[in-house]
C-alpha cells in the first residue's frame, strides 16, 4: 500500500511541476490595415495619329477615325467620374472623342475635345473599369493644310 501512495504522490509531484515549466507566456499587439482613397488611370494603345487625305470632289475633307486607344482606371471610391480635355485652345481643326465599349461606367455622348475638361465617363464608383477611346478629326476646306498636336489628358474627378 505504501508504493502506491508514494506512487500517487510522486505522480502529482511531476505533475505540478510539468504545470509549471510548461507555462507559456503570451502577449500580443494591434495591426491596423489603411486603405486610402486611390484613383488610378492609364491610356492604353499609345500616340494616335489621323490623317485627312481623301475627300469627294465638291465637299469638306473626309473626316479620319481612330480606335486603338482605350482606357483602364481603379477607384476605390464612390460618385467620381472621368473627364476630358486637350492643352490647345485654339484647335485649327475639330477633334471628338467617344468612350465605347465602357466597364465599369457609362459613356458621355460624343464630346468636341477642348481645354475645358469635359465628361468622358460618368458613374464611375469602387470599380475597375475599362473603354476603348474613338476619335474624330474633322476639317474644312477652309482651314486649309496643317497640324494641330494634342495632348490629351483624362482625369478621375469627383462628380
Amino acid at each position: 500500500m505504501k508504493i502506491k501512495w508514494i506512487g500517487a504522490i510522486g505522480f502529482w509531484i511531476i505533475l505540478s511541476y510539468l504545470q509549471f515549466a510548461i507555462a507559456v507566456d503570451t502577449d500580443n499587439h494591434t495591426v491596423t490595415v489603411t486603405v486610402n482613397t486611390i484613383n488610378e488611370i492609364a491610356v492604353t494603345g499609345g500616340n494616335v495619329l489621323l490623317t485627312i487625305n481623301t475627300a469627294t470632289a465638291g465637299s469638306e475633307p473626309t473626316n479620319a477615325a481612330d480606335a486603338t486607344s482605350g482606357l483602364l482606371w481603379t477607384s476605390n471610391a464612390s460618385g467620381k467620374k472621368i473627364t476630358i480635355g486637350t492643352n490647345l485652345a485654339s484647335p485649327e481643326y475639330t477633334l471628338k472623342a467617344l468612350a465605347t465599349g465602357v466597364s465599369g461606367g457609362t459613356a458621355a455622348s460624343e464630346v468636341t475635345v477642348s481645354n475645358i475638361s469635359q465628361d468622358f465617363i460618368t458613374g464611375v464608383s469602387t470599380t475597375t473599369g475599362s473603354s476603348s477611346t474613338r476619335y474624330t478629326a474633322s476639317a474644312t476646306v477652309e482651314g486649309g493644310a496643317g497640324s494641330d498636336i494634342h495632348t490629351i489628358t483624362f482625369t478621375i474627378v469627383d462628380n
